[in-house]
């Protein structure tokens, strides 16, 4: 008791072979996954201008695990120099604790986002 269907079968869709196609960058075009390493220092030192947050740079780089281990050791090192600036001597650990975390997570940041661009043709 079987009919015949009154409709075609669907069309089979096209199949598509990439193996073929060249992976040669053009030179000024981005590769899909680069990081401009200039962002990632701006992204590292600003919010810790203003917000006192290292991290974010090394984050937007790749580096998530360094990135959220200088947030929190950042964190846990401004609370120590909170206390030590009611001994005065915070006043002086304060800024130099910035300033090594400023440079050294941004020179992370730098290398990490360097790391993921081409090499020069």
């Amino acid at each position: 008791m079987s009919e015949a269907s009154p409709y075609p079968p669907p069309p089979v869709p096209p199949t598509i072979d990439i193996s073929a196609t060249p992976v040669s960058p053009t030179p000024g075009v981005p590769r899909i996954g680069s990081k401009d390493p200039t962002a990632a220092v701006l992204l590292e030192v600003l919010p810790g201008l203003c917000l006192q947050v290292f991290g974010i740079g090394n984050i937007y780089a790749g580096n998530v695990l360094v990135g959220v281990l200088i947030m929190v050791g950042y964190i846990l090192t401004l609370i120590v120099n909170i206390f030590l600036c009611f001994v005065l001597i915070g006043l002086i650990t304060w800024p130099l604790t910035w300033a090594a975390f400023a440079i050294g997570s941004s020179y992370l940041a730098y290398q990490k986002a360097k790391a993921t661009q081409l090499p020069p043709a």
